[in-house]
């Protein structure tokens, strides 16, 4: 059986018959190319037939949305020898043909209907269906999800809430019309963006998440992040900003008036959370911290070299390296739980209490350490430093280019457990809902101080 398939330019016609089977069981979806001619069609047809094969069998006439006048003017001769083809065992397939012009259609549909009636069309259709697409009401939801597939971020983290689309609706006739009208949109609220970082500064706020115990570290990060690139989860997040409470701290109302832009907002500023593993906070004291934050260890030195490739080994310098654009070797988290680290840990971190800026130092020395070697021109300052054009003070800062700056700010936190007969246990700050409200309140600074 032979029908054009007619529809608008951008309506989705061959994205649908191409997914065809993954909607349904027992068909195969052959494309009769471009480059072929189409008096070529019917032996086509032929050559593709598998003997004893039970799938219904669909041939796209692929890529001549619009016919040439060559393929017009063979259409007589074709249809004629694609009747043959239906009445041969091996010519069993329905043959459909996207056309985006009206004309054509039905110049097309007509000749297939003079030539075969309904030993070469369907009797109702006569060899033309028309295409719609999808209703209007579905292209935010597909665009949404084709995003989230293509980038693990829906529509709002590109400025485009629901709200918004209903204004790009009007404008549009097709699937592709709307993605067009998107991404126009989009890029001119990345510009708006832009322009203010411009005059300000760039600041990536990086959240790392020291802690005792590395399982339950990388639980809570995994828990609160998406992807391989340790993004915060903006659904997971934005959920906590809609519970309703009207006691809500105040950088909740503020993230509650900024609502509808609060994806965009947190990937403008390229909010993301990194483990940061007992192993790794203790290799950046024991070689380059305070004498007075090592006294409290068993383990109180450790050689910088050694230091350094801890280091180097955790996800966060990896990343650091791929932001740069210097290719480094996969991350591995193989890390286990070990008592003795996490005690080590839990002596230092009970520092944390009456100030970290000692702790954070240490980890932005190893950094600078490391990225000494590997990436001599980045300038990294391990106090905490006012950036150009604002009021931030980032614990550790990477100076990437002149007004381009990854901002590390570690939070040190641990698990209930204490070390008996040495420091009490206490609440567990590493669980996934303290963290959430950390994050939340450092990214609303940093979205007040750069005026977004």
């Amino acid at each position: 059986m032979f029908e054009v398939f007619y529809g608008l330019s951008g309506s989705g016609k061959t994205t649908f018959l191409k997914t065809l089977p993954k909607h349904f069981e027992n068909v195969r979806v052959v494309s009769f190319p471009k480059k072929s001619r189409l008096i070529d069609l019917p032996q086509f047809i032929i050559n593709t037939y598998v003997p004893g094969e039970s799938n219904a069998r669909i041939v796209l006439v692929e890529r001549r949305d619009n016919p040439s006048q060559t393929d017009l003017d063979f259409l007589s001769e074709t249809f004629a020898e694609l009747l043959e083809t239906f009445r041969d065992t091996r010519g069993s397939a329905l043959v459909l043909w996207p056309v985006t012009r009206e004309n054509s259609a039905q110049a097309i549909a007509e000749e297939a209907w003079t030539t075969g009636r309904d030993s070469m069309t369907d009797t109702q259709s006569k060899g033309l269906y028309f295409f719609t697409g999808l209703t209007k009401d579905r292209f935010y939801p597909v665009a949404d999800t084709t995003t989230r597939n293509l980038t693990g971020d829906g529509l709002d983290a590109f400025g485009v809430t629901s709200d918004v689309a209903v204004n790009l609706l009007s404008g549009v006739e097709t699937i592709a019309d709307f993605f067009n009208a998107v991404d126009l949109y989009a890029e001119t609220q990345r510009e708006k963006t832009w322009s203010v970082l411009k005059t300000k500064v760039r600041a990536r706020l990086w959240v790392l998440l020291p802690g005792d115990v590395p399982s339950a570290i990388r639980s809570t990060v995994l828990s609160l992040t998406q992807g391989s690139r340790n993004r915060v989860d903006i659904d997971l997040v934005a959920e906590f900003i809609d519970q309703p409470d009207e006691k809500a701290p105040i950088y909740i109302s503020d993230w509650k008036a900024r609502r509808p832009a609060m994806a965009h907002l947190l990937r403008a500023i390229d909010l993301r959370l990194f483990e940061l593993l007992p192993n790794v906070s203790l290799a950046a004291i024991r070689s380059l911290g305070d004498v007075n934050i090592r006294s409290k260890l068993n383990q109180q030195t450790m050689k910088l070299e050694d230091a350094k490739s801890t280091m180097r080994a955790s996800k966060l310098y990896k990343e650091i390296l791929v932001e740069l654009g210097i290719s480094t070797t996969p991350f591995s988290n193989a890390i286990k739980d070990v008592e003795d680290t996490s005690n080590e840990y839990r002596r230092i971190q009970a520092m944390a209490s009456k100030g970290d800026k000692s702790l954070n130092k240490a980890v932005g020395l190893l950094i600078e350490e490391c990225l000494k070697d590997d990436a001599p021109h980045i300038v990294v300052a391990s106090e905490k430093k006012s950036l150009p054009n604002c009021e931030l003070k980032p614990d550790i800062c990477l100076q990437i280019e002149e007004l381009d700056y990854i901002c590390l700010e570690p939070t040190w936190r641990s698990t209930d457990k204490g070390i008996p007969g040495e420091i009490d246990g206490g609440q567990n700050t590493l669980a996934a809902s303290h963290m959430k409200k950390y994050l939340l309140d450092k990214a609303m600074q940093y979205v007040k101080a750069l005026d977004l």
